[in-house]
């Protein structure tokens, strides 16, 4: 019974993920069948053939197929009796709705612990929940040695204060608080405490405001409310990439959104646009350093920084529960030689200074991209976390 159904058809991020793990399990001996939401009609006749034998589970990225019914109100995994994996990329409360109608057998895996944290708690009807780290991907090919690869800082994500914009709510709905001033409170708090999650923060702003909420009504809020994580991870974003650029260093920069920014055509930024996930990778190839920064994940995981790794580049990140744990940089174990280099978001005045060390001893920058490469190897690809889920839940299903 070694039978898996996939989802593809949104995101190419989602669908790179995707065919990795497919790959990774017909490696394991799985049979797979991939379901494209583009074209419903052929991918429910193909479902319909495929689940003719016994299939184990479903996996999908960010719920996709997640709730999908044939007759309303019933939720064809139930029906099918396939439990369903749904995989969360971002955060749960960016997917409240998806996961109030989840169905009875699903298991819902954050990448970051926090986000495991917060489904325990707001969602308790789901039996299943826990943390998957991402993984990366790695090119085929020698890895070219630093000192002969073009790019000094590639830097790929987008600012998403736009998107920010048009999923805020009407603030004014709130009568019995003034919305407006709750989420400028916890915007402010997280600028200055950026160890604090998006959640804790709203959550003290509406403690101080006096309000009294049932666990139903908080989560509610929280999910109406979350694009102020939107606006603190575009803050972030938009400084640790300017800060780099004023201080003269050579920056590849890719993504959404970045066009406004007032020093996006200084002479040492190269900006390129949002270009597809798969092109970000092959990018990454001639990278000295690959620089990330998480999307407000303080407890879990970012593919750029396994992907920066595997493609032999240093990897530069700012630092989470989970990843002080898994790797060591600046603040490793003493004598213990560092697989990536930590910066911490309130202290970025330090980072041009990390970077200038690491440009100019390409040496000491080879020795920390060759252990990071062998710890993403051995780790922290798909084909690690196909294992995972197979030990850990599919072999218990």
């Amino acid at each position: 019974m070694k039978r898996l159904i996939f989802f593809i058809g949104v995101y190419d991020t989602l669908d790179l993920f995707t065919f990795e793990l497919k790959r990774e399990f017909e490696n394991l001996g799985y049979e797979t069948m991939v379901f494209d939401v583009r074209d419903m009609a052929q991918g429910l006749k193909r479902l319909a053939e495929f689940a003719l034998k016994p299939v184990k589970a479903v996996i999908t990225f960010n719920n996709l197929g997640f709730n999908m019914e044939l007759k309303a109100g019933k939720n064809i995994w139930d029906q099918l009796g396939i439990p369903c994996i749904n995989i969360l990329m971002d955060h749960p409360f960016c997917y409240k709705n998806a996961l109030d109608q989840a169905p009875q057998n699903a298991v819902v895996l954050c990448t970051d612990r926090n986000h495991m944290r917060y489904l325990q708690r707001f969602y308790p009807k789901i039996q299943t929940v826990g943390f998957l780290p991402h993984a990366g991907k790695e090119i085929s090919g020698a890895k070219r040695p630093i000192s002969e690869r073009g790019t000094d800082v590639l830097y790929a994500g987008n600012l998403s204060r736009t998107f920010a914009a048009n999923i805020m709510p009407d603030l004014s709905k709130y009568t019995d608080f003034d919305a407006k001033s709750i989420c400028k409170q916890a915007y402010q708090e997280l600028i200055r405490h950026p160890f604090k999650t998006t959640e804790q923060a709203l959550e003290e702003a509406l403690n101080a405001a006096g309000l009294r909420l049932s666990e139903e009504e908080l989560k509610d809020i929280i999910a109406e409310l979350h694009f102020v994580d939107l606006y603190a991870v575009s803050y972030y974003r938009e400084r640790t990439v300017q800060v780099l650029a004023e201080q003269g260093i050579s920056i590849q920069l890719y993504g959404a959104g970045w066009e406004n920014c007032s020093w996006i055509h200084r002479p040492n930024v190269n900006y390129g646009g949002k270009i597809p996930a798969e092109e970000v990778v092959v990018k990454m190839q001639d990278a000295k350093i690959v620089l990330s920064t998480m999307t407000w994940f303080k407890d879990g995981t970012h593919d750029r920084v396994f992907n920066g790794m595997l493609q032999g580049a240093v990897a530069v990140t700012d630092s989470s529960g989970y990843m002080k744990e898994e790797f060591s940089g600046y603040e490793g174990p003493k004598g213990q030689e560092e697989e990536l280099l930590f910066f911490e978001l309130e202290e970025l005045d330090k980072l041009p200074l990390q970077i200038q060390e690491l440009l100019s001893d390409p040496k000491k920058a080879q020795r920390i991209a060759d252990r990071g490469y062998q710890k993403a190897k051995n780790y922290h690809t798909w084909r690690a976390r196909a294992i995972e889920l197979e030990q850990d839940l599919l072999m218990q299903i």
